[in-house]
């Protein structure tokens, strides 16, 4: 099982990095990069095969992600909090890699288009999607759509 589990973090690492460095704040990125690693390890014994190890990985993350910010705000007693980076789009698009227009365009996103254009791009069908998030898998068909809408309008052009 230790090599089995290995394997999952190896291919998934990108993944979990992303969903940690997302929901953190304030240099809490190690903590809770932590928190997802420990909870994935509890539960990796439970994981039944229904769905697929990235599904899987994907809602264990965010759900561990998103317990770790309600803790994090209550025990700060913070009164409001943004899960959103502030980005500074002034620079022109075509001075930018893509990877780093790809970065700046899903930190535009709320948190649950950007965990699904994730999901999207790492291959993952609406409907697995839609469990990880808890949306309809139209719900998520939609989304899609409108992100790409909002990518081409902000990126492409006319």
């Amino acid at each position: 099982m230790h090599k089995e589990f290995e394997q999952v973090l190896t291919t998934n690492n990108g993944r979990i990095r992303y969903i940690a460095s997302r929901y953190s704040h304030d240099g809490e990125f190690d903590d809770m990069y932590q928190e997802i690693l420990l909870q994935l390890w509890r539960s990796f014994e439970s994981f039944k095969g229904q769905a697929s190890r990235e599904t899987w990985v994907y809602k264990v993350a965010l759900n561990t992600a998103c317990t770790f910010v309600k803790k994090s705000l209550k025990n700060k007693d913070v009164k409001r909090f943004s899960l959103h980076q502030v980005i500074d789009n002034s620079e022109p698009a075509q001075d930018h890699c893509q990877a780093e227009i790809l970065n700046n365009f899903m930190n535009q996103l709320s948190d649950i288009e950007a965990s699904i254009l994730m999901m999207y791009l790492d291959g993952l069908s609406s409907e697995e999607c839609a469990e990880v998030v808890g949306i309809s898998a139209n719900a998520v068909r939609s989304r899609i759509k409108r992100i790409k809408i909002e990518f081409e309008n902000q990126y492409i052009g006319e």
